[in-house]
């Protein structure tokens, strides 16, 4: 008897110390973090389009300020751009005007350098029409328009002059107005994802293993309610080029590169399409 006694009492203390040491485990992975085979993925996401963050009136100009940012395994990348001009004034053609002159918003090239992916834009432009009425900013665009087919130049419209029948801009629609055409020129950046691949160039640069050229358009949108044509400023597509970079420090480009070599990039796949076949090395 005293012998099974001995023995229960030794499971029963083998199995306090069992519980003990899994509620010790538990407590030092919620305290130190989990095992490396426990470990979540760190996130990966990859975009090239460039982001505006500000449109800005510096020295009687509108330029463009902004950056495009990756995020691999956990840790961010960012490379920022900066006086980008924009301009706004009354397109040429006022064919089909609505209740409001048309106008054209355009944005100079932009260029960038993302871990060996350079990526350079052509001048993009967007015909806007606008309609009274039709919400803040188009509101706004069409006060913009009215006072520059009265002879007003865009300087004088965002400092606040007027016409003897039409107001100015107060300070508050001025900020507004930049906000907006902000956020106008990031949704027509936004379609980029859907440019197309239409050629494969290949380099004799040094460390350049080939260049992407990507073309988009010209196409008929509706962005933040208004009518919006897409082009590069001369009736043609949007073009994007990028090209693969090699060399230490050159992630992005060395993989880009290695998608070159294997031929697994197709003439007619998408920019979203490539992203998402680097996005997917990088998460080997």
């Amino acid at each position: 008897m005293k012998i099974l006694r001995k023995s229960q009492s030794l499971i029963s203390r083998r199995s306090w110390l069992a519980k003990a040491g899994t509620l010790f485990a538990a407590a030092s992975i919620l305290m130190l973090g989990a095992p490396s085979g426990l470990a979540k993925p760190r996130p990966t996401k990859l975009n090239v389009i460039p982001t505006i963050t500000s449109v800005d009136l510096v020295n009687g100009e509108l330029v463009a300020s902004g950056n495009v940012t990756a995020i691999i395994k956990g840790q961010t990348v960012t490379r920022a751009f900066n006086d980008v001009p924009v301009a706004l004034a009354l397109a040429a053609d006022q064919t089909g005007a609505g209740a409001c002159p048309i106008l054209d918003l355009q944005l100079g090239p932009i260029t960038l350098d993302l871990l060996g992916l350079v990526v350079e834009t052509s001048p993009i432009c967007l015909k806007i029409t606008a309609y009274d009425g039709g919400g803040l900013l188009g509101d706004l665009l069409c006060s913009v328009a009215d006072l520059l087919n009265g002879g007003l130049s865009l300087n004088d419209i965002l400092g606040g002059l007027g016409l003897l029948d039409l107001p100015g801009l107060t300070p508050v629609q001025v900020d507004a107005l930049l906000d907006g055409v902000t956020d106008l020129l990031n949704s027509a950046l936004g379609q980029l994802t859907g440019a197309l691949l239409e050629a494969i160039l290949p380099s004799t640069a040094r460390h350049v293993c080939g260049i992407l050229h990507l073309e988009l358009g010209p196409i008929d949108l509706t962005l933040l309610g208004l009518e919006v044509i897409l082009d590069d400023c001369n009736g043609g597509p949007v073009v994007v080029d990028i090209t693969a970079v090699t060399g230490q420090g050159k992630l992005l480009g060395n993989l880009l590169c290695q998608l070159l070599d294997g031929g697994l990039l197709q003439i007619g796949a998408t920019l979203q399409d490539i992203l998402n076949a680097l996005t997917g090395l990088l998460q080997q």
